[in-house]
């Protein structure tokens, strides 16, 4: 540190704090932007399952049984991370916290655990869920593995390293010509395509350093706010300088020919689907393709002359769900949502271990209306019919406005489909474009 260049002057050294100060402003305003909406995202999808899910090790999935006859027990890993968000919430202090302490007794519900605790408490909390809901999120933000899931282990990986850059830019850490310690994942899918947007993590001079953590926060940032450009102009802004100050813009880890990348457009967007879809799987408990084939426990096999082994009559049940299920997508009776490669079915659909017919019947002729809207917007006008009030339905819970599918849980088929046609309530169904 007490060496420098030949020709080295007091001007340069300062040139190049004051942008490496600039350069740490920026990257934390923008990471604080990504923070708040992996608090958001992560907290409503744990509390679509339950107000205390980051308390419940067995909701989490974040359990071990050491043999088959022991009991299931909370993972060390969960034990740890609850012994560091107790410190958090014991601290937490605010109105909302007060509010929230009066209404649900001395522990904060999800959606406000999520706002008290640290991000490495926030990411820690990710990697303990669900492999399921893990890959959902992930999906959600594109980031996939080659066959088309959700990269949960990237996306883990991801927020790992951006909790590492945060900590320097509030502990005023030098940001740039740095190696950062944690490495940058590159997505399965990025992994296996050259011309993926991600590609270039791949490399060994761009997963540790700058150019690294630039990339991902754009392509996070698609999906948070597409109409932001703050990454642009923050790569625009180093640029600059690099030739300003004086220094080799490859040294923090800009590739040749990065200007290439279509993501350093101002107006390069990534597909909203995929956003869209993971927002359906947020508003109504759903199975997937294979949990929705084992509940259609009323699928009738293809009847045989001869006796069948256990394994024959497993085998012939399992193709008669299979085909049952596809007969229902067949004649567009049944809501599908796929994000990514991963297809879901609300679960509100089925009963008696099929569909159920009165609510078959009105997806069937709802969905014929969509000619030309696409997959994910179908499912998303049959969700917001099924769950919007209508005004001329019964009452709910507490004399609000119940919606069609309130009615169905309500009533009997023949009753829901009465009252249905007698309001007219297919008739408020709009399909947005």
């Amino acid at each position: 540190m007490d060496t420098f260049l030949p020709d080295t002057r007091l001007a340069q050294v300062v040139s190049v704090y004051e942008f490496d100060h600039e350069l740490r402003n920026r990257v934390g305003s923008i990471l604080s932007i990504i923070e708040t909406a992996f608090r958001f995202f992560i907290g409503h999808r744990l509390g679509m399952i339950n107000t205390f899910a980051h308390r419940e090790p067995y909701i989490l999935g974040a359990v071990r049984q050491e043999g088959p006859d022991s009991l299931t027990e909370p993972t060390a890993a969960y034990r740890e991370w609850l012994s560091e968000y107790d410190r958090l919430e014991g601290r937490a202090r605010g109105d909302f916290v007060t509010h929230f302490r009066e209404k649900y007794g001395p522990h904060l519900p999800i959606w406000v655990a999520t706002e008290v605790m640290s991000f490495g408490a926030l990411t820690k909390l990710y990697g303990l869920m669900r492999q399921s809901d893990q890959e959902i999120i992930a999906a959600r933000f594109q980031i996939r593995t080659a066959d088309g899931r959700g990269d949960r282990g990237a996306l883990n990986n991801w927020l790992n390293n951006l909790r590492n850059v945060r900590n320097i830019c509030a502990h005023y850490g030098r940001l740039w010509n740095r190696t950062f310690d944690v490495l940058i994942d590159a997505p399965g899918r990025a992994r296996e395509d050259a011309d993926d947007l991600l590609a270039s993590l791949v490399r060994k001079d761009v997963n540790n350093r700058l150019y690294g953590v630039l990339i991902i926060m754009r392509y996070l940032l698609l999906s948070i706010a597409p109409g932001r450009a703050d990454v642009v102009d923050l790569v625009d802004f180093i640029e600059e300088r690099a030739d300003s100050v004086g220094f080799d813009i490859g040294k923090l880890g800009f590739p040749d020919k990065w200007r290439g990348n279509p993501i350093w457009s101002k107006c390069f967007m990534l597909d909203h689907e995929p956003m869209l879809a993971a927002n359906l799987l947020d508003r109504a408990s759903c199975m997937t393709a294979a949990e929705a084939r084992e509940a259609l426990t009323s699928a009738q096999p293809t009847e045989v002359d001869c006796a069948q082994t256990s394994t024959q009559t497993d085998r012939a049940m399992k193709a008669a769900q299979r085909a049952l299920l596809r007969a229902y997508l067949k004649y567009g009776v049944v809501i599908e949502i796929q994000l990514g490669k991963t297809k879901y079915y609300p679960t509100f659909q089925f009963r008696d271990g099929k569909i159920i017919d009165a609510l078959a019947e009105i997806n069937r002729k709802l969905s014929s209306s969509c000619d030309g809207v696409s997959s994910v917007g179908v499912a998303k006008a049959l969700l917001d019919w099924w769950q919007t009030p209508h005004p001329d339905l019964p009452s709910g819970e507490g004399g609000r406005t119940g919606s069609p599918l309130d009615l169905l849980n309500s009533v009997c088929e023949k009753d829901f489909a009465v009252k249905i046609d007698e309001v007219n309530a297919t008739g408020s169904f709009s399909v947005s474009t």
